[in-house]
């Protein structure tokens, strides 16, 4: 065996690290995970970056800043989710307004305030 066929037995061996930019979506969102940066926080929230700078701003979701990076704790983005939590959808089955509550609602706007 050559040199060069050990050296690609070996380098097929051999897992390359990633940059962390690089990382698949299913080592990012381990549950291990502690932290996230903006970018990650608004991709697992899929929400915008620009957003989540807002729920910080309006204190929705707390974040921790190291040196010049923010970051989020996982856990606020639990507790963000679980307080945003819907308990039940409206109805959606309910078809359009019938003529008669058209109406209605109509002459109680066209009626306006009176004058006398």
């Amino acid at each position: 065996m050559s040199i060069d066929d050990q050296m690609d037995a070996t380098m097929s061996k051999t897992e390359v690290a990633k940059p962390a930019h690089e990382k698949s979506p299913a080592l990012t969102t381990s549950s291990s995970r502690l932290a996230y940066g903006i970018r990650g926080a608004a991709d697992a929230l899929d929400l915008s970056r620009s957003r989540i700078y807002e729920l910080i701003t309006a204190g929705e979701i707390a974040a921790c800043k190291v040196g010049k990076r923010t970051i989020i704790p996982a856990a606020e983005l639990a507790n963000f989710l679980q307080r945003h939590r819907v308990t039940q959808l409206p109805d959606l089955r309910r078809g359009p307004a019938s003529r008669t509550e058209l109406s209605e609602s109509q002459r109680g706007r066209e009626s306006g305030p009176r004058s006398e």
